[in-house]
């Protein structure tokens, strides 16, 4: 089988630091040319992979563009994707852009919805249902808003149409595993510096719980001023037991999660995934976290992590996930979310699409709504912030 798999073009694949979306479609395609099918992935140049490379921006812009700028380049990229892959013959495409393209591809196309169920997401999915595109989930709650957004916004769930849930690989087997001797810091922090991923929150939960807390987070040229008033200061005020360390690449970002006994997923928001407590998993550090998002779906209460109903209730547990078998975290981590086992549930996938598709497929009306765009027009949607 021919596969064909479009990654966005901010960040190298796999990225240096930051780019959890880049790392998935890494894991997605090595574990597919593990399983012996053919892979020709559209990435930046740099890009490190086994497949068929094509590389199609000589420079990884990164993140940081202003909004209309940031549609312009994948505009772009969406025209380069399309010249390039009408010299290949694919049995599918897996597309984990944001993309909405001028002509149907003539072949199924998977698209991975990595961002949340806001408004500019539920009208591009909608395009791409309308499309006749495979729409693929990365937790089963994030499907849920999706269906349940869709249904207030047009009138029924099925306007935005989901062909399954599955969640995001990590490569457990070439993780480095940290056991409970090796683990020196108490607690860890890891991500972007942004309100919804909840830096504030973990710096006062490591307070009123009395435990030394590192800090790792890559801040944007937006988020720099999120940094400055609200998070900084902060930092300041807890010197004695927090400590920030920027953003942590290759093997210092697997030290900076294994060393800790705990990470505190202190995220505010209905996380879609969360790539970074999977990784916490695979090198055998325990989470405590908030119980929304698809937190629940990844961390088991007790067993592999804490999931706590606010922010004072993490705090009272966090002793708790300390004290959690790194042994059983990483466990569950290879049994449930390493990359050749969700690589199968992919190839299950595709086979149903394949079958799925020879069906005539059927597309709810919309019903149109205030600030509703055209579903029969064709446009590059604005590009939303980044979810993994």
């Amino acid at each position: 089988m021919h596969i064909g798999v479009i990654a966005p073009p901010w960040f190298s694949v796999p990225p240096a630091g930051y780019g959890g979306i880049e790392r998935v479609v890494f894991d997605q395609v090595e574990s597919f040319i593990d399983l012996e099918q053919q892979v020709t992935l559209f990435a930046s140049e740099g890009s490190r992979t086994r497949a068929e490379l094509v590389p199609l921006i000589d420079e990884p812009p990164g993140f940081d563009q202003a909004g209309e700028e940031r549609a312009a380049l994948l505009r772009d990229y969406g025209h380069r994707v399309r010249r390039a892959a009408s010299a290949f013959a694919f049995d599918v495409i897996y597309d984990h852009t944001e993309i909405i393209y001028d002509a149907p591809w003539g072949v199924p196309v998977i698209r991975t919805i990595h961002g949340p169920a806001n408004g500019d997401n539920l009208d591009r999915c909608r395009q791409h249902t309308i499309a006749g595109e495979f729409l693929l989930g990365i937790s089963h709650r994030q499907v849920e808003l999706f269906a349940s957004a869709a249904a207030e916004r047009f009138g029924s769930s099925h306007a935005v149409r989901f062909a399954a849930a599955i969640h995001n690989p990590i490569d457990v087997t070439n993780t480095p595993f940290f056991g409970a001797d090796a683990k020196d810091v108490d607690a860890a922090y890891i991500g972007r510096c942004h309100p919804d991923k909840g830096p504030v929150e973990a710096i006062e939960i490591a307070m009123r719980a009395g435990v030394q807390l590192r800090m790792a987070m890559r801040v944007s040229a937006e988020e720099r001023s999120y940094f400055e008033t609200e998070v900084k200061p902060l930092l300041e005020t807890a010197s004695g037991i927090v400590e920030y360390v920027g953003e942590v690449t290759g093997r210092e970002r697997d030290e900076f999660f294994g060393r800790a006994r705990t990470l505190l997923f202190s995220s505010v928001w209905e996380e879609p995934f969360g790539l970074v407590l999977t990784e916490s998993l695979a090198r055998g550090t325990p989470v405590a976290a908030l119980r929304r998002g698809s937190a629940p779906e990844i961390i088991q209460d007790r067993l592999t992590g804490v999931l706590c109903s606010d922010c004072a209730a993490m705090a009272d547990r966090v002793p708790e996930a300390m004290s959690l078998d790194p042994q059983t975290c990483r466990e569950e981590a290879l049994g449930r979310f390493d990359r050749m086992r969700i690589a199968e549930r992919h190839l299950e996938l595709i086979q149903a699409v394949a079958t799925s598709r020879k069906a005539e497929r059927t597309v709810v009306p919309l019903r149109r709504g205030p600030g509703t765009q055209n579903p029969g027009s064709v446009v590059a949607a604005p590009v939303v912030a980044r979810s993994a």
